[in-house]
């Protein structure tokens, strides 16, 4: 796993996309996945962002953290961002390396707590947050994307 370049951009771009496909949707650079048109600003000023090549140099994987603060007298948050691998590597050992590698930055930068939004249909991807200990607590209704869906809300305490 590496971090985020620039010429990365659009086979992040056209993988996210194939695997909303999965699901019967497509990306929507107009709105939900928007962040995506600006990596760097979106991401790198208060988190990070990395991907995982195949031996041919095909993205096939990408996770994000973004640290935020709500106000003084709460701890360090982060949000976990765009944790999508291809099907085909889906149980391989790689989903767990690339969420350590968020967990020890996490530690690093002395963020508390991390949490998430995930789409309902996304149902492997809440038992493998389940199994690394985050509490699922709540659920949304979104009309940001190329068609109306609902979001998970999950939460893990790190320190």
């Amino acid at each position: 796993m590496r971090k985020y370049q620039s010429q990365d951009q659009e086979a992040i771009i056209k993988m996210i996309d194939y695997i909303y496909r999965e699901y019967g949707d497509k990306i929507y650079l107009e709105g939900a996945d928007s962040d995506l048109l600006d990596i760097e600003a979106n991401y790198l000023q208060d988190g990070e962002f990395w991907v995982e090549q195949a031996s041919t140099g095909q993205i096939i994987a990408c996770i994000a953290v973004k640290k935020s603060t709500q106000n003084s007298s709460n701890p360090l948050i982060a949000s976990l961002k765009r944790f999508y691998l291809l099907p085909e590597y889906r149980g391989s050992g790689l989903a767990q390396q690339m969420h350590n590698t968020v967990i020890e930055w996490c530690k690093q930068n002395h963020v508390a707590q991390i949490y998430l939004w995930s789409d309902t249909r996304f149902t492997r991807a809440h038992s493998f947050y389940r199994k690394h200990g985050y509490e699922q607590k709540g659920i949304r209704d979104m009309n940001d994307g190329a068609m109306p869906y609902q979001e998970y809300y999950f939460i893990k305490n790190i320190m």
